[in-house]
């Protein structure tokens, strides 16, 4: 069986208008006799003359997704469901399968159309959305009341289009009341449209009616107008009469023999400027009166109490009492009825006088009604919203039949005892609640508005009161809601002391405007989920909310908040909250935190500039999780450190968070995703785990110092378009990650420290560290630095104390004056450097690296100028070994000896370039012993090395030359030192001419002082002190000793030497030279040299040196 409501909902999909109720009961009888469902009277319907002017075109062939789109537009109030209208086009096409927006495939059964629109009535009613259901549904209930209201009537005089914008008004649940009240004010219009018509005459007239209804109609006003005469004879007769009259003047009432009689309604109407009268003397049984007109009619004498009706009156006082004859409100239980419509107006009121009444019942209809009546039982029916304010003798009010939304203000009526809302929204005005007083706000969101209290205790007994306002205060007062268990719902405005509220069910607390932030407002009740700071004027407009709340007891809270005018003004405190998600509007200038130990999701999105505050410093330090969507300037204040958090994600202008240190030495990590237009600037982060910032838009970008004590540390910038500066960075565990991206600006950075360390400034366009001399210092034995493409590169890498291997890479620019510095440490034993500087220079700084083993800058390309390698100071036990693998630029290596040390060895490949290498013993290097280079060349490059004993070198028994170029300098102290000048190509030099054999008595003291040369190959030199000629005396090898040998000496081979004549000879497979500096023999402290193996030498001496051959 079908029902009406079903009826109401085919009309609105298939007619798109409210059905009338002859109408609705036509198609309700015609299904129900004939066992059809809501599917099948749909076929039927879709044939009627209303569905053709409905759908027009949309019922042709080829245009079914119109006639589905025209279903949605008046059922539910739009189109934007552009699955749901393809699906059911896809249903009366045919059907098949039917591919949704996200790319679903779903089956659909092929549907007739009127099987279609019951299908979409079931799906609007029992799978749409809660808000589409409630649209539709209050679109029946529309169409259900006008149906109520016009069955059996004629609505032909209706204006074409009433129906149908009914329903169309509806685009909210809450627009059901409004639609109802318009619907009750055609209802005197269709009354009357079915009454038989009278018309008055300028004569005195005698007028008997029908035996039905009757409309007699006239006026008041000058003679040649008026047609109501006090002479008049009117006899409405059976039937419900009606007798409507114009008021263009007053009427002073009935003479001699004139009367109205059997009429049941008298309706005046006054469209003048000014208040009209009419004496009602000598009319009897009327039932109901009704006066229309914003300037008010004076009715009087009306012999008998009758319903009142008040269309349009905008005046100042209605007064009741005044319209009787004396008597007839006598009584001790008069009731007067009193329908208003479109009574007075917001801020002005009209005063209903009623003294003499003890029940008035209000019935609204039409627009909304401002009436205030003191009087003492009131009740409240009607669909037309209704301001009211009652009085002092104000017992009861009963709004349980009313249907609009009521604002009932009782704040005068001391004295009530009982308050019943209506089924709208309403909202009910008290100032203090006495025990006895009970409150229902019926159906519907009701408010109860506590006004100016002076009670110190409050418990109201509530019920159907979703809402409760405390609007002033005058003692701390404690709010019990024991007895309100509905109310989900409080606000605040001008709380001057103290409140404090238990035991209810609050869900939600406003702050309005005028709350003193000293005197907190504090929630006791673990439901509380929502805050709004938010107020309006009379007209809507946001006025700037101020307050404190305490919520203890609640876990999760939503802040909203309109207009705050300063931080201090909005202030929470919740003690327990772990979750708070704050929406801030643009006039939201800030808010306060304080209290929050517990706190650790934090959310805010802001509309404008935004000063998130603490109450005190230490207030957000429990905050894990911070999420920032800014449209306007987001800040922190007050609140200084986020010591717990982990991850911070920062969308939309810009944040000033300058002032707060995040993390502490223990903090596991902290992960930051930042995107903002504007400015992002955060203190000092510390943390024991990695700490990542994620910089995916940024305009100025200030980061403070950043440590890791045990994780890693990663600065990523995708894209910088202001200046970028951060703050020296710690990983010292971890890795260091810097990628500054695309950096438009100058970028600042601090010293970097980090166990591996990646540096990318390669989109830098600015200026790095300006007012450092472009220098970027960082610590570390694992460094890959990229350096910008245009600007000019500084770098200074030192080695990690405790790493033994440093490893760095850079890559330079475009800059000529790019430079990079590395800088071993006392722990350093390798040092490998590779990249390319593009005409940078490379400086190395070993001057503690005590434990240098191996320095290789093999891989460094494209350095400017020479590499000056000092390896004095790579001393291990007394001893150097240290492997130097050169660039292509020229080495110039220097070593500069220590005293204590006792051996020296130098290799590698020093590569390209014109490469040196000189080695200075000290002074006092007493216990030298070996210099080695022989494992020292230069691949593609030359390599000149200078080795220069000392007098002090007395221990020294070797010296190996390099590959290269060397120059030996021997002095008569270091006796017998073997040198080894190499196989190689180079020419090398050794400088013998302060040596000396002190003592030539026996072979054994000649070899105590004898330097020996090995590898004197072709080209090699040696100084000598005196000669200017060179002889060879050949082979004295058969001589009995060195000593015999030398005794064969000179032209004669009688050991007489010829003056300033180097001797050369050879004895027993090796090669000796004497320089006896213009000794006629030689003699002691004669030079005496030997080289290993035969060697031969030019003829020519030059400056006192020899030349091998």
């Amino acid at each position: 069986m079908l029902n009406k409501t079903d009826v109401s909902m085919l009309y609105i999909t298939i007619m798109g208008m409210a059905s009338e109720g002859d109408g609705n009961k036509y198609w309700l009888d015609y299904a129900n006799n004939n066992s059809l469902g809501v599917s099948s009277l749909a076929n039927i319907m879709l044939d009627s003359p209303g569905a053709a002017k409905f759908f027009g075109d949309s019922l042709l062939a080829g245009n079914e997704k119109d006639f589905v789109t025209k279903i949605y537009s008046i059922a539910l109030g739009n189109t934007s469901d552009v699955d749901g209208i393809n699906y059911w086009t896809k249903a009366i096409t045919g059907g098949g399968e039917f591919t949704d927006s996200k790319g679903n495939v779903i089956s659909v059964a092929s549907l007739s159309k009127g099987d279609l629109i019951g299908a979409m009535i079931n799906s609007m009613v029992n799978g749409g959305s809660a808000e589409s259901k409630a649209i539709f549904e209050a679109k029946a209930a529309a169409s259900d009341y006008f149906a109520d209201a016009t069955l059996g009537k004629d609505i032909s005089g209706l204006d074409e289009g009433t129906t149908s914008k009914l329903i169309s008004e509806i685009n909210s649940a809450s627009d059901l009341d409004k639609v109802k009240s318009e619907i009750d004010g055609l209802k005197e219009s269709i009354d009357e449209a079915g009454l038989n018509k009278i018309a008055l005459t300028t004569e005195n007239d005698t007028i008997t009616g029908t035996e039905g209804g009757d409309l007699i109609s006239g006026v008041v006003g000058t003679a040649a107008e008026s047609t109501l005469n006090p002479g008049d004879k009117i006899d409405g007769g059976a039937g419900n009469d009606v007798l409507k009259v114009d008021l263009k003047n007053n009427f002073k009432g009935l003479k001699d023999d004139g009367y109205i009689k059997n009429i049941e309604k008298l309706s005046l109407t006054n469209s003048s400027v000014s208040n009209r009268t009419f004496d009602a003397k000598g009319i009897d049984g009327l039932q109901t009166v009704a006066l229309s007109g914003e300037k008010g009619i004076s009715v009087t004498n009306l012999a008998n109490i009758v319903d009142v009706e008040v269309n349009g009156f905008k005046g100042t006082n209605f007064n009741v009492d005044s319209i009787y004859a004396d008597k007839v409100l006598d009584g001790s239980a008069d009731v007067q009825n009193l329908k208003v419509n479109g009574v007075g107006a917001k801020g002005a009121s009209v005063a209903i006088t009623a003294d003499k009444i003890e029940t008035l019942n209000l019935n609204t209809t039409g627009s909304q009604s401002f009436v205030s009546a003191d009087v003492a039982s009131i009740s409240v029916k009607g669909n037309a919203n209704l301001s009211l304010a009652t009085g002092a003798k104000t017992t009861t009010l009963d709004a349980s039949s009313f249907g609009g939304a009521l604002d009932a203000d009782l704040s005068t009526s001391a004295s009530v005892t009982s308050i019943k809302g209506g089924n709208g929204n309403d909202k009910i005005t008290i100032k203090d609640v006495a025990v006895n007083v009970a409150i229902d706000g019926g159906a519907g969101n009701d408010e109860l508005v506590i006004k100016g209290s002076t009670a110190d205790t409050l418990q109201p007994t509530l019920t159907n009161i979703e809402k409760v306002t405390i609007d002033g205060n005058t003692k701390d007062l404690t709010l019990s809601l024991k007895k309100a268990q509905s109310v989900t719902e409080l606000s605040f405005k001008n709380i001057a002391k103290t409140v404090t509220e238990s035991n209810g069910n609050v869900e939600t607390v406003n702050i309005l405007a005028n709350n003193a932030t000293d005197k907190a407002v504090t929630i006791n009740d673990e439901s509380l989920k929502t805050i709004n700071f938010s107020d309006v004027d009379d007209k809507g407009a946001s006025v700037a909310a101020k307050g404190k709340i305490v919520a203890d007891k609640a876990t999760e809270l939503t802040i909203n908040s309109n207009k705050v005018t300063l931080a201090s003004d909005a202030v929470v405190q919740a003690a327990n909250a772990t979750k708070i998600d704050i929406n801030a509007a643009k006039d939201t200038v800030g808010l306060t935190l304080g209290g929050v130990a517990k706190l650790t999701d934090l959310t805010v999105n802001n509309k404008g500039a935004f000063a998130l505050t603490g109450a005190n410093a230490t207030d957000l330090d429990s905050v894990k999780n911070l999420s920032v969507n800014t449209e306007g300037a987001f800040s922190i204040a007050t609140a200084t450190s986020l010591k717990n958090l982990n991850n911070l994600s920062l969308n939309g202008v810009s944040a000033d968070l300058n002032s707060v240190n995040v993390g502490t030495a223990t903090l596991a990590s902290l992960e930051a995703n930042i995107n903002v237009s504007g400015e992002f600037k955060l203190g000092t982060t510390t943390a024991k785990g990695d700490v990542d910032f994620n910089i995916e838009n940024v305009g100025a970008l200030t980061l403070g110092a950043i440590t890791s004590s045990t994780g890693n540390a990663s600065v990523i910038i995708s894209s910088a378009t202001g200046n970028v500066t951060l703050g020296a960075v710690s990983a010292t565990q971890g890795n260091l990650t810097l990628n500054a991206g695309n950096t438009l600006g100058n970028i600042t950075i601090g010293a970097l420290k980090g166990d591996i360390v990646s540096v990318d400034l390669g989109g830098v366009l600015g200026t790095i560290n300006s007012d450092a001399n472009n220098k970027v210092s960082i610590t570390s034995n694992e460094v890959t630095y990229v350096g910008s493409e245009i600007s000019k590169n500084v770098v200074e890498i030192t080695a990690a104390a405790g790493g033994t291997d440093l490893n760095a890479q850079v890559i330079g620019g475009a800059a000529a004056d790019d430079a990079l510095t590395i800088i071993g440490k006392g722990d350093t034993q390798t040092i490998t450097a590779s990249g390319d500087l593009s005409g940078g220079t490379l400086t190395l700084t070993l001057t503690e690296a005590t434990k240098l083993s191996s320095l290789d800058i093999s891989g460094v390309k494209g350095i400017t100028g020479n590499v000056a390698i000092e390896l004095g100071k790579a001393v291990q036990g007394n001893k150097t070994d240290v492997s130097v693998q050169g660039s292509d630029a020229a080495e110039q290596i220097t070593y500069t000896s220590a005293a204590s040390l006792t051996d020296i060895k130098i290799s590698g490949d020093l590569g390209a370039g014109a490469n040196t290498i000189t080695v200075t013993p000290d002074t006092a290097a007493a216990d030298l012993k070996t210099i080695d280079l022989s494992g020292l060349s230069a691949t593609g490059g030359t390599l000149a090395s200078t080795i220069t004993l000392v007098a002090a070198n007395t221990a020294i028994t070797s010296v190996k030359g390099s590959l290269g170029a060397d120059t030996i300098t021997v002095v008569s102290a270091n006796k017998a030192v073997a040198i080894d000048l190499g196989k190689d190509t180079a020419i090398d030099k050794v400088d013998v001419s302060s040596t000396k054999i002190s003592d030539k008595s026996n072979d054994a003291s000649i070899k105590a002082d004898l330097v020996s040369i090995t590898n004197a190959l072709s080209g090699d030199q040696i100084v000598l002190k005196g000669a200017t000629s060179i002889k060879d005396r050949g082979d004295l090898s058969g001589e009995a000793n060195l000593l015999a040998a030398l005794g064969k000496l000179g032209e004669s081979k009688d050991g007489t030497l010829a003056d300033t004549t180097a001797e050369v000879f050879t004895y027993k497979g090796n090669t000796y030279v004497v320089d006896a500096a213009g000794d006629a023999a030689f003699a002691n402290n004669d030079i005496l040299i030997e080289l290993t193996g035969i060697v031969t030498f030019n003829d020519t001496v030059d400056a006192n040196t020899i030349t091998v051959a």
